[in-house]
């Protein structure tokens, strides 16, 4: 089975009311996971950050979030607890690339699990794109 780990980006669009770019594919992708034609892992921290930017950003009230954390374990994503190796390749990799910690994460999470690590935020692919086991959304064949 084709495993991806994914960052927060494209799970937003998920819940997102603002038709934003990739919004189709990444709901394709969602669907391929709940077919069991791939499997997605995502970091424990991209949860939380995902409720923030939601309650933030996309007006989400109390009942909205429980919906939508009540949804994500429905879904059963894989869900990655800390880890040092994760950590320190991820410092590694914001240091080398000037990108944000967290945005680095994920990129470990791809390079520890072997698989691709799929982002939908262009301005940060544009800085990783050398990484072969990154993926831009929009490129992803699905």
């Amino acid at each position: 089975m084709i495993r991806y780990a994914l960052d927060t980006s494209i799970m937003l669009r998920w819940f997102s009311q603002a038709n934003e770019p990739d919004t189709a594919r990444a709901l394709r992708l969602r669907q391929e996971h709940l077919g069991e034609a791939v499997e997605l892992v995502v970091l424990d921290q991209a949860i939380y950050e995902l409720l923030h930017v939601l309650k933030e950003s996309a007006g989400f009230n109390q009942e909205h979030l429980t919906e939508a954390l009540a949804s994500l374990e429905y879904m059963h994503i894989i869900i990655q607890p800390y880890n040092n190796e994760i950590a320190r390749k991820a410092m590694q990799i914001a240091c080398e690339h000037d990108i944000s910690l967290y945005s680095a994460c994920f990129v470990s999470l791809g390079a520890y699990l072997r698989c691709q690590a799929i982002t939908s935020d262009e301005r940060l692919y544009r800085k990783i794109a050398s990484l072969p086991w990154t993926t831009l959304l929009s490129q992803l064949n699905i």
